[in-house]
């Protein structure tokens, strides 16, 4: 009896220990596949989400522009965005976040180009435009709207001097000289050539050219390279716009003070056509005034030169302004044969232009004609002392000769006096 009724609470229990399993592992099954189909819908529908969301983005943002000023020839760089700008209204300023990259085809077909650019609209809000475009894959400019740019508005990056620079050169003539079938445009904004000098041509606010080695310094500008595609044995063209627009003056690292230094130079390729100490003339040949004593502010000179770039100098002249102190201010050599140095005195206050003719060996003061002036007192002045450094041009040589440190007549106005023989005479103009 005991027997039978133990057998029987054995089987109850192991019938009710294994309904208990059962229910388990039904409800462990039962979430296993619920939470498995689960996270496969909410994937489904994230992805979905995702996707839609990257239309819509698409639909908002991404624009298609047609692209009329194709031509690099007739419209240039600024084309592109001419007709960018009939859609959407482009800020008066722009800036490159990293750089413009066009290529074009020989006769002048612009068939790709991309670049990233940003600004602030008339109510200073942020704009962004990413702006692409392949000949091969539309004939549509590609638009986007609404990215981030590193926007940190530095001058460096500016797109204005490549289109003032793209307006005075002409893309055309400069790639004539390949025997190419695609050709490209590559601007980076402001670069520091340092002694790098390959390819660089200089060109003023009008499109003529300025010597390169006029330059003895860093050279800082805002280039425009042309280049061929995949042949770095041919050295691009770099434009190199020097001017007197409002971008030229953040070519120092201060953004806020025109650079001294770039600044004296750019005076003096524009108004002097010379260096202060040393004068770089052509095929190695060079000349330069080193400081062999200095007193009270006087400085006393000796003149040298080099036929090698550099390598070895020898002396021209001991004395080239016999005996006379003050400072250089400028040397300009015509050719191996007639050159100039200006002395400032008087601790700036006048000048003197000294010449040669025998290459250096010996110097003469030039006298010019000197000006009057009469003063609304009856007082006669003559404030016009300070001769610049010769400069030359359509055959012509020319000086101004400006009022010094001291001077304020007339808004420190100059006169203007030019010469057919090379600086032997010299005749007043204005």
């Amino acid at each position: 009896m005991n027997i039978i009724r133990t057998n029987k609470n054995k089987e109850c229990k192991l019938k009710l220990l294994s309904s208990k399993s059962w229910k388990c592992i039904f409800i462990i099954s039962t979430l296993t596949i619920a939470l498995f189909y689960g996270v496969k819908v909410y994937i489904s529908s994230t992805d979905y989400g995702s996707k839609l969301v990257g239309v819509i983005n698409k639909v908002q943002n991404e624009k298609s522009i047609t692209f009329n000023k194709n031509n690099i020839y007739e419209y240039g760089v600024k084309g592109i965005f001419e007709d960018i700008n009939k859609r959407y209204k482009l800020p008066e300023k722009l800036y490159i976040s990293n750089d413009l990259n066009i290529k074009f085809e020989k006769d002048g077909t612009i068939i790709y180009f991309e670049a990233f650019i940003y600004g602030k609209d008339k109510n200073e809000k942020e704009k962004t435009y990413l702006i692409y475009y392949d000949k091969n894959k539309s004939k549509d400019i590609k638009l986007i709207l609404n990215g981030i740019a590193n926007s940190d508005y530095s001058n460096d990056k500016l797109l204005d001097p490549l289109f003032e620079t793209d307006k005075l050169i002409s893309i055309k003539d400069t790639v004539s000289n390949w025997n190419e079938n695609e050709f490209g445009i590559l601007y980076k904004g402001k670069v520091n050539w340092e002694s790098y000098r390959d390819g660089i041509v200089l060109i003023n606010k009008t499109g003529e050219k300025i010597p390169l080695n006029l330059f003895n310094g860093k050279l800082v500008g805002y280039p425009v390279s042309i280049y061929v595609p995949g042949k770095e044995q041919i050295t691009p063209v770099r434009y190199n716009l020097l001017t007197d627009s409002y971008w030229f003056k953040y070519l120092n690292t201060d953004e806020e003070d025109i650079s001294n230094e770039i600044q004296q130079e750019w005076n003096v390729v524009e108004g002097n056509n010379g260096t202060k100490d040393e004068f770089y003339l052509y095929d190695g040949i060079r000349y330069k005034l080193n400081v062999d004593d200095k007193a009270s502010g006087s400085f006393f000179y000796s003149l040298h030169k080099t036929n090698d770039s550099g390598n070895n100098w020898f002396v021209i002249n001991e004395d080239p302004f016999n005996g006379a102190v003050g400072e250089t201010y400028g040397i300009y050599f015509i050719d191996e044969n007639i050159g100039f140095i200006g002395v400032s005195r008087n601790g700036g206050c006048e000048g003197e232009l000294y010449r040669t003719e025998d290459g250096g060996k010996s110097f003469s003061k030039i006298e010019f004609e000197e000006k009057t002036v009469i003063l609304d007192n009856g007082t006669s002045i003559t404030p016009f002392d300070y001769p610049s450094i010769p400069y030359e041009k359509d055959g012509k040589h020319y000086v101004n000769i400006g009022q010094g440190a001291d001077g304020d007549y007339n808004g420190n106005s100059s006169l203007i006096y030019s010469s057919n023989d090379k600086g032997v005479t010299w005749e007043y103009i204005e």
